[in-house]
């Protein structure tokens, strides 16, 4: 049980530090995807949690278990805000459990090693797919 506490301190410090690292408004980010959800919900992220070796992934799925997700809710709304793109510049609905992926932005994520180039990177590609309405400083 003594090292339960410590563990939790680690997590709690993990989840304060991806904020920081973001400076983000993760109330702005939440409302933005309760906008997009119900258009979009059944789209999935591209990563897999269940071993992750991609040490971009690794950061990613660390965050969903962290107490505030931040990086995790960051990649959630960019999913959303990428197929909200692709359907208004297509104008065709896209299969939300198939969608198209954009593979240079997936490229340029997977390379990142920390959470300072995964929060430029998950910002860059929101504000590209969002525009003004980016709940992220332009």
């Amino acid at each position: 049980m003594r090292l339960a506490l410590p563990a939790l301190l680690m997590a709690v410090s993990a989840g304060a530090a991806s904020a920081q690292t973001c400076e983000i408004d993760i109330a702005a980010v939440e409302a933005r995807i309760a906008e997009l959800e119900p258009s979009y919900g059944m789209v999935l992220s591209d990563i897999g949690c269940d071993a992750p070796t991609n040490p971009a992934h690794v950061l990613m799925c660390d965050a969903a278990e962290a107490p505030d997700a931040t990086l995790w809710r960051m990649g959630r709304l960019d999913d959303l805000a990428w197929i909200h793109a692709v359907e208004n510049a297509t104008g065709q609905d896209v299969d939300e459990t198939n969608p198209p992926r954009d593979d240079d932005f997936l490229a340029r994520r997977d390379a990142c090693t920390d959470e300072a180039c995964l929060c430029d990177v998950l910002i860059g590609h929101t504000n590209d797919s969002l525009g003004g309405t980016s709940p992220y400083p332009q």
